[in-house]
């Protein structure tokens, strides 16, 4: 009789957990599928879409808090973090779309037995980069798991540059790793997994012996002293190199320059949300602390008055949200003129500019020296949207916005 009701038993609970596994399986293929879905760029779909997957990162809400930044947006990853002290990596094991595909394509590795020999990698580089966050310019937050692959889902985009491939590439390094090494990333290297680990460390030594937390705790505190102060310390000896002749154009409502490059999780989500396609990724015109950081260019279209779009989809406030009505609060640039290049110099009608502003910042006036009327700017109407460059027909253009000091 006891033979058979240990059966039972053991029945019932390979029974249950064939069906955990199954409901595992099932919810992390609908949340992998979800995340792909908010991330792919899709004409006409809600702005806030393009930044939600990095938005439920507590490691991308550390850094933005460590910076200066916070809000409503950081909701979803204090959500994810309050489960996770509770409950052992719950993000990890359930939801992480980049998890996902790492078992994905790593279910045909063989594991490594060295991986266990690893050191904790993924802990520093959380108190690193925390640490690079508080001093101005945050380390590491490109290896967020839900930055890399929301990233990888600007190749959708059309026409693709180089910066886009370069954006877009870490994800994919991200699943050659765990194809050749399967258990490494997740494991040893994943800061925001050793996040989850981290916030459940008080009440994991609560449950120890004295002797044993005293130990994980002594070891802890070295940890976050060495990684905190080497984030820190790092500007001492590598400054951001931010060029002061630079004419590089952040979105709208970014602020200063300094503040946008330390916030900017370099995601793509603006990038892929904008819906005239003015927004990029950038290069190193203003400094490598700039690189990948989004920039705006006119060739294609100009700002609109209306368009929210980048401040509703970035999941890190380095844009914050703003309404149509305060948008240009703080002037994107300022239109400057080549005389030499326009064409009312050369005594062709024109004045296409003028008449496309919509602030009233352009003017033709007349010029009783050279007998020909030029283009004038009021500065304090410039909003810097663009207008006037994208509709100038010179080529090269006769008009271009240019940073303004104040973004530098």
């Amino acid at each position: 009789m006891a033979v058979r009701y240990a059966l039972m038993l053991e029945n019932f609970l390979e029974k249950n957990s064939d069906r955990r596994t199954l409901a595992r399986a099932i919810l992390r293929g609908a949340a992998c599928a979800a995340a792909a879905l908010c991330a792919w760029p899709g004409a006409g779909s809600a702005a806030w879409r393009a930044g939600l997957v990095p938005s439920l990162s507590p490691f991308n809400a550390l850094l933005a808090v460590a910076a200066g930044a916070g809000g409503l947006f950081l909701l979803g990853s204090l959500a994810v973090a309050v489960v996770c002290v509770f409950w052992p990596r719950a993000f990890c094991r359930w939801l992480c779309p980049a998890g996902t595909c790492q078992d994905a394509v790593s279910c045909r590795g063989k594991r490594r037995t060295w991986i266990g020999r690893v050191p904790q990698i993924g802990a520093g580089l959380v108190f690193v980069g925390t640490g690079a966050a508080l001093v101005g310019y945050p380390l590491f937050g490109w290896l967020d798991p839900l930055v890399l692959f929301n990233s990888a889902f600007g190749l959708a985009r059309h026409p693709l540059e180089l910066r886009d491939w370069l954006a877009a590439a870490g994800f994919p390094l991200l699943l050659l790793v765990s194809f050749l090494a399967p258990g490494l990333w997740c494991g040893r290297l994943c800061p925001l997994g050793a996040l989850q680990d981290l916030l459940r460390f008080p009440l994991r030594a609560r449950r120890s012996e004295e002797a044993a937390r005293a130990k994980e705790t002594s070891a802890l505190g070295r940890r976050a002293f060495l990684g905190l102060g080497l984030g820190a310390g790092y500007r001492l000896v590598v400054p951001p190199g931010r060029s002061p002749r630079a004419t590089v154009i952040r979105p709208p409502a970014s602020g200063r320059e300094a503040r946008f490059t330390r916030l900017c999780a370099r995601c793509g989500a603006c990038v892929r949300a904008c819906p005239g396609g003015i927004i990029r990724f950038g290069g190193a015109d203003a400094g490598w602390s700039g690189v990948l950081a989004p920039e705006v260019s006119f060739e294609e279209g100009f700002c609109t008055p209306s368009c929210t779009a980048c401040g509703q989809a970035c999941p890190s406030g380095a844009i914050p949200r703003f309404s149509a009505k305060k948008k240009f609060a703080v002037p994107m640039g300022i239109a400057g003129v080549r005389e030499d290049a326009c064409l009312l110099g050369e005594r062709r009608e024109c004045g296409a500019c003028a008449n496309a502003c919509q602030y009233g910042a352009l003017d033709m006036a007349w010029d009783p020296v050279n007998m020909t009327s030029r283009i004038v700017v009021d500065p304090k109407a410039c909003t810097g949207c663009g207008c006037c460059e994208y509709v100038c027909p010179a080529l090269p253009k006769a008009i271009r916005v240019l940073a303004p000091p104040s973004k530098g």
